[in-house]
């Protein structure tokens, strides 16, 4: 105690809080044992790392001890006045809040959620698929072709959503993406009885999809601080996961019980309320998104990001082709699809027709790679930016992240190979766990954008993501068309994926980085 009636506690809470100086509750509650406080005590102030301990200004507070006996203090956001000591306590418990979150990790929150949206109407074709051919007559050929249509319309928006993203923020053009592709989705039962029209509003939700990852690196890069960028990364586009499980468990209940229509009309309308909250949230709270814009932007000491996109509106392509760990994480970010759209598109027809299962269980099974992503995700983000707070050297960190993305997966994929006749199913749990390792590539290649340059991440992810869509364009069918002319599973879905995970490990060694370049000077 500094004197009689004050106690304080030697925390830096200040840098926890937001904005510092605000208020929390102190609620003392004796141990068994202890004879109770006779007064507990209610909120502090913090100010400048010290909490002063007390309700108000002026008022006796009772530190441990005080008023006899011991008792433990439990702490939390201020409550408001209450007549009952119980409540008081009760009250003072930690809870979720979305108010009292920091600017930026609402924002956060709120594209994690567009980013949930985003991958259920991605997946809503591939259930829906099965009743509207039924419905139509639609041959496999044309049923594939109106599943092929997303990924044209995500190839071709990728780098003009990195270039609407750098010239105009992040937060205007993933609204508008989600209203593309929500649209579009909501259209779909209004356009099925015409192959043609079909077939584009699917590419249109490709399209609307296609602008928003570099949306969200745009706002990533400019709102959020280097230490805690794995985990803001990790959380956005990892919340496509739990979309995708989302999109597979709600729409086969929604056609059972209303038809297929409803899975497009019911998801499409999802998104076109998180645009207008999303709107409306950053209309009511401009003022103080840009103090924490600003704030970010000061303790980075730089510059771009505080809305500078660049010299006159110039995007330096030549600088930005010719970088070597652009060049590097290009290559790295195809791998990573090339496994991921293979395994996960293939993944049920091998269940079904290599180890014999019921098509029912093919597909719930092929959930599991989802899930492990999950978990994965909790551990490998959380790991990255300790990591960089310890002082760990950025670059190392990334490197380590991606190498465990792509190290585990081709371990379980060489296992899957070598496994003998007498374990066939062992597949069935190896194969997604590796493809859960994955999710390391969270905290490694999807922050290297931010890493590289703040000021045009929104381009450079645009550019990788244009690279790394093909696989799911042409990957996907070579895959088929390899397993066609060897019967072999192992020659056509494991070797490839060994081959891009291996050299990607090799290249990102060798050549990646995510020390700043400034492109302006090169250009």
């Amino acid at each position: 105690p500094k004197s009689p009636s004050l106690w304080y506690i030697d925390l830096d809470l200040a840098t926890h809080l937001d904005p510092p100086g605000h208020p929390f509750a102190f609620a003392y509650r004796p141990v068994a044992g202890s004879s109770p406080s006779s007064s507990p005590t209610t909120s502090f102030r913090c100010t400048k790392g010290k909490a002063t301990w007390g309700a108000s200004e002026g008022e006796a507070g009772r530190g441990p001890g005080g008023g006899g006996g011991g008792g433990e203090w439990v702490t939390g956001p201020s409550p408001p006045s209450r007549s009952s000591g119980e409540d008081d306590l009760r009250a003072s418990l930690p809870s979720f809040d979305f108010s009292e979150l920091s600017g930026r990790y609402q924002v956060i929150l709120g594209i994690a959620i567009a980013f949930v949206i985003c991958n259920m109407d991605r997946v809503n074709i591939s259930v829906a698929v099965i009743p509207m051919a039924e419905d139509y007559g639609w041959t496999p050929t044309q049923a594939g072709l109106i599943q092929s249509a997303f990924f044209y319309g995500y190839l071709l928006a990728q780098l003009p959503g990195g270039w609407l993203a750098n010239k105009f923020g992040g937060e205007k053009v993933l609204p508008f993406g989600v209203f593309l592709w929500s649209a579009a989705t909501f259209a779909v039962p209004f356009l099925a009885g015409d192959v043609g029209p079909l077939y584009l509003s699917r590419a249109a939700v490709g399209l609307g999809e296609g602008i928003s990852p570099p949306a969200a690196v745009d706002i990533i890069a400019k709102r959020v601080p280097v230490n805690e960028r794995s985990r803001a990364t990790t959380f956005v586009f990892g919340s496509m996961h739990a979309g995708t499980i989302s999109g597979l468990l709600v729409a086969p209940l929604l056609i059972r019980v209303l038809g297929w229509p409803s899975v497009f009309v019911a998801f499409g309308a999802v998104g076109v309320v998180w645009c207008i909250w999303f709107e409306r949230f950053f209309s009511l709270n401009r003022e103080r998104l840009d103090e924490d814009l600003q704030a970010v932007g000061a303790a980075a000491g730089d510059s771009s990001t505080v809305g500078d996109n660049g010299d006159n509106g110039r995007v330096p392509w030549g600088a930005i082709a010719s970088s070597t760990p652009m060049r590097a994480l290009t290559y790295i970010h195809f791998c990573n699809n090339w496994a991921q759209y293979s395994i996960l598109a293939w993944l049920p027809t091998f269940y079904k027709d290599e180890l014999g299962m019921e098509l029912h269980e093919a597909a719930q099974l092929a959930l599991l790679p989802a899930l492990a992503g999950i978990a994965v995700s909790f551990v490998a983000a959380p790991l990255a930016d300790n990591l960089v707070e310890r002082g760990v050297g950025v670059t190392r960190v990334r490197k380590l992240m991606q190498s465990v993305a792509f190290a585990a997966p081709a371990a379980c994929m060489l296992a899957c190979l070598l496994r003998g006749e007498e374990s066939p199913h062992l597949v069935t749990w190896l194969l997604p766990l590796g493809i859960g390792f994955q999710a390391f590539s969270l905290a490694g290649l999807y922050c290297n954008h931010q890493d590289i340059s703040p000021k045009y991440a929104s381009i450079l992810s645009g550019a990788t993501h244009l690279v790394a869509s093909l696989p799911g364009v042409f990957g996907v069918p070579f895959t088929g068309w390899l397993l066609d002319h060897t019967g072999s599973w192992s020659f056509s879905l494991f070797v490839p994926c060994l081959f891009f995970y291996l050299t990607g490990i090799g290249v990102y060694a060798k050549w990646g980085s995510a020390e700043q370049v400034d492109f302006n000077l090169k250009s």
